[in-house]
């Protein structure tokens, strides 16, 4: 009777005492996630003829031949609020595909300052943040489908902005995916006149580290 009595007590307190032990696991994967600040981004993409507007609610739009490749290296800096953090990039891209005239390779280099929402009501099944960003994009020539709008007027410099979706699944909270808009413009006017913009749809996986 005694032997049963402490096999009962025992399966009571291990009752109890599982809830901590989980609640402390997801704990700490969530202190070694936070630990983890850096991130490595390879993406690839293509080009689409939607202004940034129409990119992010109304896609695809026409898809062209112009590819991106991209590898993106940031770093977290804070948090702040309890549901943002912000975060700093630098992008390496290869450019290349069709146009009008023919083709045309390039390079392009970023530096972004990205804001990014991590609190939503499925997180426990699929991790999902949504980011924001901005920036100044370089590329090494003066892309040819960027003067082939409306505007016809493009140069090297402009400004950059980052709109993106990244999921997580929990078992593996160092690895995700992530889709994000890449959009170059003059920020109507203010880079050397220019008011023409270029847009791509980009999919990546990303690694923490």
């Amino acid at each position: 009777m005694k032997k049963q009595l402490l096999f009962c007590l025992l399966l009571v307190f291990a009752w109890h005492l599982h809830p901590a032990l989980v609640a402390a696991e997801q704990d700490q994967d969530g202190q070694a996630r936070q630990e983890k600040k850096w991130s490595l981004t390879l993406s690839s993409g293509m080009y689409t003829d939607r202004t940034v507007g129409q990119a992010i609610f109304n896609v695809p739009g026409r898809l062209e031949s112009n590819y991106m490749h991209s590898l993106a290296l940031a770093r977290e800096m804070g948090r702040f609020w309890d549901h943002f953090s912000w975060e700093l990039e630098g992008m390496f891209a290869k450019h290349h595909g069709k146009h009008k005239t023919g083709r045309q390779d390039y390079e392009e280099f970023v530096g972004a300052i990205l804001v990014r929402y991590h609190t939503f009501p499925w997180d426990q099944w699929i991790d999902t943040t949504l980011a924001v960003g901005s920036g100044v994009s370089a590329t090494t020539e003066t892309p040819k489908r960027e003067l082939q709008t409306d505007r016809g007027k493009s140069q090297n410099i402009l400004n950059y902005l980052a709109f993106e979706l990244e999921l997580t699944l929990p078992r593996f909270p160092d690895t995700s995916l992530t889709y994000r808009i890449h959009h170059r413009s003059g920020v109507f006017g203010l880079y050397g006149g220019v008011e023409g913009a270029s847009d791509f749809y980009l999919l990546g996986l990303r690694q923490r580290f």
